[in-house]
């Protein structure tokens, strides 16, 4: 399923706004304010490399960045240049990381085309609500004196009324725990669609470098759509494998719909038409060909989503087809058991369907609740999550499902178990692993108590307890530039909770992390920086301080690079992981599968407690436990050695239990 690009790199025009004063002079990138024709040739150079790579978007999109920068480094104060590399991050995997290069391109030119529009959308990206109205009428006014040729900056009202949406939403948060499936699932490429078996089987679809048959979509520049399957378990998963050849194919192909005995796979795939709907039978472990739905469901448009009823009495699904009330529409088709095929099919019609489009179908096991994304019925932005209920032969006006499971970017796909209180769904928001990512929400009664709630951000797993006392956890990064810093992952863990897993939240202007945390706990705060090994730091909030300040240190991937894993945790003497240290060794394993030419020693070390044969052993026992597991994890082991130090290298003298507990520890190395 290709999803729509929102902005697209043309030609601008020139509109005038309200002058708003710079507090520095807009430095454009000419002769007359870069007197060094070398400097000046180089930036240019980078510039023009930018706006090729940043029109191919997709996976050039970071080239494009990283070349806008080599030119921001040499002249950070031109409107263009930031405006440029502002857009081309709206366009990217992390839309709401734009904000601080609009902020800085409307200071220093607020009568350039277009811009507040973009600040507006970057603001509301952020959750950053009044800011955003308030950009976007500033855009409104624009082109009331001077309309865009491009519909889409026109269409401020829209905006503005997303805004108010998410305004009102947020005020009143609903009681719902949202989680990202983190790691194990999740990856630096698109991952959306999930669907849940009845074996607790996760299937969804990616698109990840490995795709089958290798292609490209030169529409979005991403690789093509494939599915995969994992187990969940305590906080992780197996590693995700593609499923094989019939199901996966050379073309496009995406998860749709599980019957409900999870013997039935519903797939779109781009054969034809713009794109259909197949179905795939599972005989034991077997799959069958899939084989394209009949006429009355594909059709000429393209059919996107779709859910079988329990009963199989039903099929609802998507589609663009023309006669619908707008965009693309969501219809149903009855199964004719006489004919052995699917009946003629109806529109759910204006209360369900609006001008917008609608995608992502799931009903519940009584066919009586109807779960659906839409871009239109009240959303905050891009798609949110709708429910709608048929009484009496007719839907009920659709409710939003509310903050923090909707958020600014693009809410998708929700699947909803047997009972109605758990889901998986795919979102597009701040901090997650890479463009989307599979979620998983679970609703609480209304009369819970509001601790049991995680209250999202725009951006997915930090949250804050409402009743209990809180110390403000603020992380800094130490000697790492300002775009590498924001393209940093900060994650909140719980050594006493496996299943505990927050991202912190970035404030650009001060280039800090945050989290509101329980004192008194034992927490692990890890950093993921492309070029950097992964970085663990262990933190005890204090009840007396109101706020705990944590400077980080990271090293870069280089030859002798060492790094302490200071989250894994063994059973006293032995060489057993204890559960607490899942987290941290799942978050290596994906690291070193990104980075598969990586080769790493591993190193156990003791205190001097006991003798030294016996810390040699202990040390060298586990160090093999954890390449054992990391192994486990899908990485291989000729790219991992294990060495025993025993007692020999201490950082700490061993004369306290603080001193020991730091002796007592497991290292990586770069080979």
């Amino acid at each position: 399923m290709v999803r729509h690009l929102l902005f697209c790199f043309i030609a601008l025009i020139a509109q005038f706004v309200v002058a708003q004063a710079p507090t520095v002079a807009d430095t454009p990138f000419d002769k007359e304010h870069i007197t060094d024709a070398t400097v000046l040739k180089r930036a240019l150079a980078a510039i023009k490399k930018g706006d090729v790579l940043a029109d191919h978007g997709g996976m050039d999109q970071p080239g494009a960045m990283a070349a806008y920068q080599e030119a921001a480094d040499l002249n950070p104060n031109s409107a263009e240049l930031n405006r440029k590399m502002g857009l081309c991050m709206l366009n990217g995997p992390d839309p709401a990381a734009a904000l601080p290069w609009l902020r800085r391109s409307v200071e220093l030119d607020p009568t350039a085309p277009r811009v507040h529009y973009l600040l507006g959308y970057a603001l509301q990206m952020n959750a950053e609500w009044d800011q955003a109205v308030a950009e976007y009428k500033l855009n409104a006014e624009a082109q009331r004196l001077d309309p865009d040729p491009d519909a889409t900056y026109n269409k401020t009202d829209k905006r503005i009324a997303e805004c108010n949406t998410g305004n009102s939403l947020m005020a009143k948060p609903v009681n719902a725990v949202v989680t990202n499936m983190g790691p194990g699932v999740n990856s630096s490429s698109n991952d959306y669609g999930p669907l849940s078996s009845p074996d607790g089987t996760l299937y969804f679809t990616s698109r990840r470098a490995n795709a089958t048959g290798g292609k490209v979509n030169k529409a979005t520049n991403t690789w093509f759509e494939d599915i995969y399957t994992c187990q969940p378990f305590n906080g992780g998963a197996t590693p995700p494998i593609p499923m094989p050849q019939p199901v996966n194919s050379t073309l496009n192909d995406a998860t749709v719909a599980l019957s409900a005995d999870g013997n039935q796979l519903i797939l779109y795939r781009d054969k034809a038409n713009g794109g259909d709907l197949y179905s795939s039978v599972r005989t034991g472990e077997e799959w069958s060909e899939p084989l394209p739905f009949s006429a009355t469901v594909n059709s000429l448009a393209q059919e996107s989503s779709a859910w079988l009823t329990a009963d199989g009495a039903w099929l609802y699904f998507a589609s663009n087809r023309e006669g619908g009330v707008g965009g693309s529409d969501i219809y149903r088709s009855p199964w004719n058991a006489e004919a052995k095929t699917w009946g003629t099919a109806e529109n759910l019609g204006p209360v369900v369907n609006t001008a917008y489009d609608e995608d992502g179908i799931c009903l519940s096991a009584d066919g009586l609740t109807l779960w659906f994304g839409s871009q239109g019925n009240g959303s905050m932005g891009g798609y949110d999550l709708f429910k709608t209920s048929l009484v009496n032969g007719v839907w009920s006006t659709p409710q939003n499902l509310g903050w923090p499971i909707n958020s600014p970017g693009d809410d998708q796909f929700l699947v909803m178990d047997p009972a109605g209180k758990r889901g998986w769904f795919s979102s597009l928001r701040i901090n997650g692993y890479g463009q989307d990512d599979i979620y998983q929400v679970d609703l609480m009664p209304e009369d819970a108590a509001p601790e049991t709630a995680l209250l999202a951000s725009a951006g997915g797993g930090t949250g804050r307890d409402l009743t209990e006392e809180q110390v403000k956890l603020v992380a800094f990064i130490k000697g790492i530039k300002p775009m590498t810093a924001l393209e940093a992952r900060v994650e909140l863990l719980d050594l006493d909770d496996p299943l505990f897993s927050r991202t912190m939240v970035l404030d650009p202007a001060s280039g800090t992390w945050s989290s509101n945390v329980k004192p008194g706990k034992n927490y692990v705060v890890h950093v993921s920086v492309e070029g950097y090994l992964p970085h663990n730091e262990t933190v005890v909030p204090d009840r007396k301080a109101d706020k705990l300040e944590l400077e980080l240190n990271l090293n870069p991937v280089m030859n002798g690079s060492r790094e302490v894993l200071g989250s894994i945790l063994f059973e006293p003497n032995g060489s057993t992981l204890e559960p607490a240290s899942t987290g941290e060794l799942d978050r290596l394993a994906t690291f070193l599968n990104g980075a598969p030419t990586l080769r790493l020693e591993i190193g156990g070390h003791t205190d001097s407690q006991s003798t030294a044969e016996h810390n040699q052993r202990l040390s060298e026992a586990r160090a093999q436990a954890v390449m054992e597991y990391l192994t486990m994890r899908g990485v291989a082991e000729d790219r991992l050695s294990v060495k025993g130090y025993g007692s020999s290298e201490p950082v700490a003298p061993n004369d306290t239990p603080d001193h020991m507990r730091l002796n007592r520890r497991t290292e990586i190395k770069v080979l």
